[in-house]
């Protein structure tokens, strides 16, 4: 009976804990916006705002993937995605991360999906910590390169 108990006790351990921590780990605590979404960093609820105050609808977090005629491979969960413009929208937050293998781990995974998103002709906006000093005129220039449009 404590054998069985010992080895429930170490699944539930092996099951749960690993997740739990990385989740932490990770991304910090959740943050809301201000229509009450949960987002991962305030730099993600300082567009999400921004998106909000522009009246741009967007969805949180949803998967892209890549398309050809024989697979479909998912490339990543990009930050905001734009559906009245097929647009996604990428925040590099770590490009600046002061631990030098994580920052290198971090580019590396950043130009790998930058090349799947060319490859897949997907339309992407990439924002910076240092564009959120000046997200709107920054969003609008990069808005209009992706687009052809301006932004209303």
């Amino acid at each position: 009976m404590i054998q069985y108990i010992f080895l429930v006790l170490l699944i539930f351990l092996l099951w749960f804990l690993p997740k739990t921590q990385t989740k932490t780990k990770k991304y910090g605590k959740t943050l809301l916006t201000k229509k009450g979404e949960e987002v991962k960093s305030n730099a993600e609820r300082i567009i999400a705002d921004y998106l909000t105050k522009n009246n741009i609808r967007y969805e949180y977090e949803r998967e892209v993937k890549g398309r050809n005629l024989m697979f479909s491979k998912q490339i990543s969960h990009p930050d905001f995605y734009m559906p009245d413009y097929d647009v996604y929208i990428e925040y590099w937050g770590l490009v600046n991360a002061d631990d030098e293998k994580l920052r290198s781990e971090y580019i590396r995974n950043m130009k790998w999906k930058m090349a799947q998103y060319y490859k897949y002709k997907i339309k992407f906006i990439s924002i910076y910590p240092d564009n959120l000093q000046n997200l709107d005129w920054i969003f609008r220039k990069k808005f209009k390169e992706v687009t052809g449009v301006e932004l209303p």
